[in-house]
């Protein structure tokens, strides 16, 4: 089973859409400071890790080991990447359904933007992405901090969202740091 028959490239770009979420989440005034990542479907994506495991019953492709994922100019690194798929459909292609990124999730720009934190899914039918524990989102020296980020790509709105309680060590808001533009 070959990654680019079960990757159409609107999923693989939605995940990697995740770096949208830097515009999506500053406040009005800051969107410009954060704003920036593009992803293009029509490129290719490229899959690297130390493992691939296909659970074909399980319906499970899963990339283990220092994974790094590229689309055009945009970069992913996590310790596993799993896709969840339908079975097959006429023509010999699958359905993905799901993508969950896990362990040390970061995805980059060439012009430093990222967003990081410990997980991350795309739900492909309703194309929402939801990152978690500890996200961090940079570009330069502005940053935003939560404990959760939701992204509907559908209709461009996004969330940070703090921890109950100071979940992950944190005061349980949503901290963010935005530095003046140079002149």
């Amino acid at each position: 089973m070959g990654w680019t028959r079960m990757m159409p490239g609107g999923a693989g770009a939605a995940l990697l859409g995740l770096v949208l979420t830097l515009g999506l989440a500053a406040p009005a005034a800051a969107q410009g400071a954060l704003g920036g990542f593009r992803t293009d479907p029509d490129k290719p994506i490229e899959v690297e890790a130390d493992s691939l495991e296909v659970q074909d019953a399980q319906h499970t492709a899963t990339f283990i080991g220092n994974v790094r994922v590229v689309q055009g100019d945009i970069r992913m690194k996590s310790d596993r990447l799993t896709v969840y798929y339908q079975s097959r459909q006429q023509g010999g292609g699958s359905r993905i359904e799901k993508i969950a990124a896990s362990g040390n999730v970061l995805v980059s720009s060439p012009d430093e933007q990222t967003a990081s934190g410990e997980w991350a899914n795309y739900m492909v039918a309703t194309r929402q992405i939801e990152m978690g524990n500890s996200v961090v989102l940079r570009q330069g020296g502005n940053v935003i901090r939560g404990s959760k980020l939701l992204v509907d790509l559908a209709t461009g709105h996004a969330r940070v969202s703090g921890g109950a309680g100071g979940e992950n060590g944190g005061n349980g808001r949503v901290k963010g740091l935005f530095q003046p533009p140079a002149e």
